[in-house]
C-alpha cells in the first residue's frame, strides 16, 4: 500500500501516526467496533502479584458493548444482579460514543438527579481517569457533561411528578441515544417517552441505530414482564418479528444478563462481602448474587416469597363451598378475569382480553350454571365496569372503599376493606400455604403474573391517617408492574366471604 508514496508523503504520514495519542487509538478503535481496550485487563488476584493468566476479559461485557453499537437492536436491558460492571459499561458506552461522533446528543437518565450525581458521575470521573479523557467539561448548573467536537451527554432526572403525568417536559428535546440507570425506579410511561426522542440528533449521518440502553438489578416490575420473562420464555424474539397495528417495525428489543461471579475484573473482597450479607436474606442473595428475578428485598412485602411460589403446589388444600369472583374489564390494559373456587383451591381460572358486557353475563351465568354457584357466592368488582353490570347479574357487588368488616383479629384499623382482605389474604391464607391455584390449563406466563401480583401486596404508611394499615395503591402497582393486578382482585375478593356474610357494602340482586 506504501509503494506509491514519495518520501514527502511517508514522513506526512509517520507525522500524522506519531501525533495520534492512546485515547486518540482507543476512540478509533471503538469506531471499528474494537473493545479490547474496554474488556481486558488484569484479573483480580488476592495474593496481589501478578501471573500469567491473569490477564482476562469481560466476555459479557463485550457482548453488551457489541449490543450497543450494532443496528439491529433498539431497546436493551443489561444486568439482573450486582457487580456485573452495569454502570461501567454505560459510562463507557456513552463516553466513546460521545467523542467518536462529532455534534451527537446522548443521555443518561434516573429517578432522581442526586442519585445520577451521586454514583453514575463518580463512575464517569473513574472512566476519565482510567482511560486518560482529560478535555472535556462539567456543567454543574445544568448538569451536562461536554467534549471539545461538540458533543453533550445530559445528566436528566425522570422522577414521576404528578403535575406532568405524561413526561411531557421530555418530550421536546432530541437525543442520538441513551442510558437508563436502575430502569426498575422509573415510571414505565417516562420509559416510554425517552424511546421516542432518541434517534433524532445526527443518526443518520453516522448510520447509527436509536439505542435505548436501561440497567438494573432484578425487581419484580414491568421491566421483569417485558424483557426477563419474555426472555425466558423466548417470547421476546418472537414478539422482535411481530408489526405494529400501524404496520410498522416493532423496537427491537433485547435482554443479558451478567452475574457478579462473571466480572473477572472485579475485587474478590467485593465477592465475598456481597456473599456475606446476602446470605444472611435470602431474598438479597437470590435477586442480587444469583440473579433471581422472582425475590422481592422489601421488607414491608406481607406475602413471604417462598410461600408465593407454592400457590401452585399446596396440594394438600381441601375442597370446600364452592365461590366465583370477578375482574370486569372490558377492553384495554386490564384483563377480564373469572376465578372459581371450592374453599381456598382455585378449580378454573377464566381470562378474557377483550370482550363485550354481553359476554362477560354469558360467561358468568354459563360458570354458575356449570359449577352450581349460588348468588350468595358470586362477588364482583362493583367499581368501575363492574358497576355496569348491576340488574344485569345476580351477585354481590365488592367496594374496594367499603367499611371494614368486624371479625376478630381482623378488625384492626384498616383504610378500608380492600386492604383488610389484603392483609388476610397474605398473613392468614399464603403465608400458611392455604391456598392452592391448581388450573391445570393455565400459561407460564399467567402463573408468573400471579405470583408477581402476591409480591405487590405491600404494606405502607398512610398518608391521611397514621394510625391506618394500608397496602400499596392499585394504581402505583399497575405502574410498576405495567400492567392491572387483575388476579389479585379475584384473589382479595375470596377473602370477603371468610370475614363476613352480609354487610352493607354488598348488593344482592335477586
Amino acid at each position: 500500500m506504501l509503494d506509491g508514496l514519495n518520501n514527502s508523503d511517508l514522513q506526512s504520514l509517520q507525522g500524522d501516526l506519531d501525533s495520534l495519542t492512546p485515547l486518540d487509538i482507543k476512540i478509533e478503535m471503538f469506531r471499528q467496533g474494537d473493545f479490547d481496550f474496554i474488556v481486558e485487563g488484569i484479573a483480580d488476584n488476592s495474593e496481589g502479584d501478578w501471573k500469567i493468566g491473569d490477564f482476562t476479559r469481560h466476555h459479557k461485557q463485550e457482548n453488551a458493548l457489541k449490543i450497543l453499537t450494532d443496528n439491529v437492536f433498539n431497546e436493551f436491558l443489561y444486568g439482573g444482579a450486582a457487580g456485573g460492571a452495569k454502570t461501567w459499561t454505560g459510562c463507557c458506552w456513552l463516553a466513546f460514543s460521545a467523542m467518536a461522533y462529532a455534534d451527537t446528543n446522548w443521555f443518561v437518565a434516573r429517578n432522581e438527579l442526586k442519585d445520577l450525581l451521586g454514583s453514575v458521575m463518580k463512575t464517569f470521573y473513574k472512566v476519565f481517569k482510567y482511560h486518560g479523557i482529560t478535555d472535556y467539561k462539567f456543567n454543574a448548573q445544568k448538569n451536562f457533561i461536554e467534549f471539545p467536537n461538540g458533543s453533550v451527554i445530559n445528566l436528566i432526572e425522570v422522577k414521576y411528578k404528578p403535575a406532568d403525568p405524561m413526561f411531557e417536559d421530555l418530550g421536546s428535546f432530541e437525543y442520538t441515544g441513551g442510558w437508563i440507570e436502575e430502569v426498575g425506579e422509573i415510571h414505565q410511561k417516562a420509559v416510554s417517552v425517552l424511546g421516542t426522542r432518541i434517534g433524532r440528533y445526527n443518526n443518520s449521518k453516522y448510520g447509527l441505530s436509536r439505542k435505548l440502553f436501561m440497567t438494573c438489578n432484578p425487581k419484580r416490575n414491568w421491566a421483569k414482564s417485558m424483557f426477563y420473562d419474555k426472555h425466558m420464555d423466548k417470547s421476546l424474539y418472537q414478539d422482535n418479528k411481530k408489526l405494529l397495528p400501524n404496520g410498522r417495525k416493532r423496537p427491537q428489543r433485547i435482554y443479558l444478563n451478567c452475574l457478579v461471579t462473571e466480572n473477572p475484573f472485579i475485587e474478590q473482597e467485593y465477592i465475598d462481602s456481597l456473599y456475606s450479607k446476602a446470605s444472611e436474606d435470602k431474598p438479597t442473595y437470590e435477586r442480587l448474587f444469583k440473579g433471581n428475578w422472582d425475590y422481592e428485598d422489601n421488607p414491608n412485602q406481607l406475602c413471604e416469597q417462598e410461600c408465593i411460589d407454592n400457590v401452585f403446589d399446596n396440594f394438600h388444600v381441601k375442597e370446600g363451598k364452592t365461590y366465583i369472583t370477578a375482574d370486569i374489564a372490558l377492553e384495554g390494559s386490564d384483563l377480564f378475569v373469572i376465578f372459581v373456587w371450592k374453599g381456598w383451591k382455585v378449580v378454573k381460572v377464566l381470562t378474557r382480553q377483550v370482550t363485550q358486557s354481553a359476554q362477560i353475563v354469558s360467561d358468568l351465568n354459563y360458570l354458575k350454571d356449570q359449577y352450581r354457584v349460588s348468588a350468595t357466592r358470586i362477588m364482583i368488582d362493583g367499581d368501575g365496569i363492574g358497576a355496569m353490570l348491576k340488574g344485569q347479574v345476580r351477585a354481590k357487588f365488592f367496594r374496594n372503599g367499603g367499611k371494614v368488616v368486624k371479625k376478630g383479629v381482623y378488625t384492626s384499623n384498616y383504610r378500608n376493606v380492600s386492604v383488610q382482605c389484603l392483609y388476610y389474604l397474605a398473613r392468614e391464607i399464603v403465608n400458611n400455604d392455604q391456598m392452592w391455584i391448581a388450573d391445570e390449563n393455565l400459561t407460564r406466563d399467567q402463573k408468573k403474573r400471579i405470583k408477581d401480583e402476591l409480591s405487590q401486596i405491600i404494606r405502607v404508611p398512610n398518608k391521611q391517617d397514621f394510625s391506618k394499615l394500608d397496602t400499596k395503591p392499585k394504581g402505583e402497582i399497575k405502574s410498576d408492574l405495567g400492567f392491572s393486578p387483575d388476579y389479585l382482585d379475584c384473589m382479595k375478593m375470596r377473602v370477603w366471604f371468610d370475614l363476613s356474610k352480609e354487610l352493607d357494602l354488598t348488593v344482592v340482586y335477586n
